[in-house]
């Protein structure tokens, strides 16, 4: 396919700056060059492919230092403000492959917490940038609250059960917390980044290096999509962290999710535009009864229609959620009830679109949609997964409990 997608999925360009395009063409290229040029390749290879296609990336190229500051070796993207062009970027790497994306992804969320302006930690940044944001690649993993236990009784984060305890010791912190589902990549994970509750209930957030002493990682779990992001329940120990590796701080975890809602829904708009690349090529050469082409057909293209209305409009409301979150001062800060709110929304909605624009396209392509060789099983595959660690428990209703609770004012339906 010879197509500007730009040009075909428009966009607010005053929203992303000129150094941002530079940043999103560079991962076009990588992206073009490295993967989607030799597709078939990459499927038959992937465990081993996947490792050095995301080492050019991130670290030959960089982009894992993006949000570092300046003063750490990063690019300086640690403002609300670069919202528009990162979610710009994570769109093209999950163009390629999500789960580079997703890996990606969790790493830019989870260091935002301590390395954005607004609310920088130095100390835990100079700590962790040199060994997790370096010239060697390493994985990040976030247990978020989640789904509780029969019998179990926990502290509570927007109705999410908070399974992790951290305890307050004279000259460190301990940890505690039994068969904990990290939202991926637990297996293989170097850091963890936990959503933990203190002794006064409490939430805040704990950054644990995964070869610290009582951190017990399960067997590898089975999972939909993302074949390289394994994943595996931990239990923590009687865990000792310093005490600078625990953050405290109010809306952190709110900020969390506003920020992975953000570029994981980029990275499934990525998917699905290179799924409409890939249904659109498969278009020009179908004909019906040896004559008409396909997308001629009235019914036919309706269908073609949906799939590229679908991803237009996740593209549109998500940059809509990026502007937002570039201007936090004007709704409360990133980690706000509003943002919080509106990046729950409208994540859960660019996904749901993001998939459904899939599933109607593969209906239409029939056996070549469910057939390796033309990829787009995979790309279905790691929307679907990324979806379910978006969603969390019981689907999208806690989701649905954080936007009635803001626009009605009802606190007890998270109880």
């Amino acid at each position: 396919m010879n197509k500007n997608l730009d040009a075909i999925f428009l966009y607010p360009l005053t929203w992303v700056d000129d150094e941002a395009r530079m940043f999103a063409d560079t991962a076009r290229e990588w992206a073009n060059k490295e993967i989607i040029s030799d597709r078939l390749n990459y499927q038959k290879n992937y465990q081993k492919l996947f490792i050095e296609k995301r080492r050019i990336l991130s670290v030959d190229i960089g982009f894992q230092r993006l949000v570092l500051p300046e003063d750490n070796g990063g690019f300086g993207w640690n403002t609300p403000s670069s919202a528009p062009g990162i979610m710009n970027v994570f769109s093209e790497i999950g163009r390629a492959d999500a789960a580079t994306g997703y890996v990606t992804a969790l790493k830019y969320a989870i260091f935002a917490t301590i390395a954005m302006e607004h609310n920088m930690n130095k100390k835990l940044c100079d700590i962790l940038a040199p060994q997790y944001l370096a010239d060697e690649i390493k994985t990040l993993s976030l247990i978020l609250p989640g789904a509780g236990r029969a019998g179990e009784e926990t502290p509570l984060f927007k109705g999410r059960a908070i399974r992790a305890r951290i305890e307050e010791k004279e000259d460190a912190f301990i940890l505690d917390g039994e068969a904990l589902r990290p939202m991926g990549c637990g297996a293989d994970a170097d850091l963890f980044c936990i959503a933990c509750a203190d002794s006064d209930n409490r939430p805040c957030l704990a950054f644990v290096p995964a070869e610290t002493k009582g951190v017990i990682k399960g067997d590898p779990i089975r999972q939909t999509g993302l074949d390289a992001c394994k994943n595996a329940d931990i239990t923590l120990k009687k865990v000792k962290i310093p005490k600078e590796n625990c953050i405290k701080r109010d809306g952190a975890i709110m900020e969390l999710y506003a920020w992975l809602n953000l570029l994981l829904g980029g990275v499934s708009i990525g998917a699905a535009m290179n799924f409409h690349e890939i249904l659109d090529e498969w278009a020009q050469s179908r004909v019906i009864k040896g004559a008409e082409p396909m997308k001629e057909n009235p019914l036919c293209a309706f269908v073609l229609a949906e799939v590229a209305d679908d991803i237009a409009t996740a593209r549109l409301i998500n940059f809509s959620l990026s502007h937002i979150m570039a201007q936090p001062d004007k709704w409360g800060k990133v980690g706000g009830k509003g943002i919080y709110t509106f990046a729950q929304m409208i994540g859960a909605r660019v996904q749901r679109l993001s998939l459904n624009a899939l599933n109607r396209g593969m209906e239409l392509m029939g056996s070549a949609g469910y057939a390796k060789e033309w990829h787009v099983e995979k790309h279905w595959r790691d929307i679907k997964t990324i979806q379910s660690h978006l969603a969390g428990l019981a689907s999208n209703a806690p989701v649905m409990m954080d936007v009635s609770n803001f626009f009605y004012n009802s606190p007890e339906v998270q109880k």
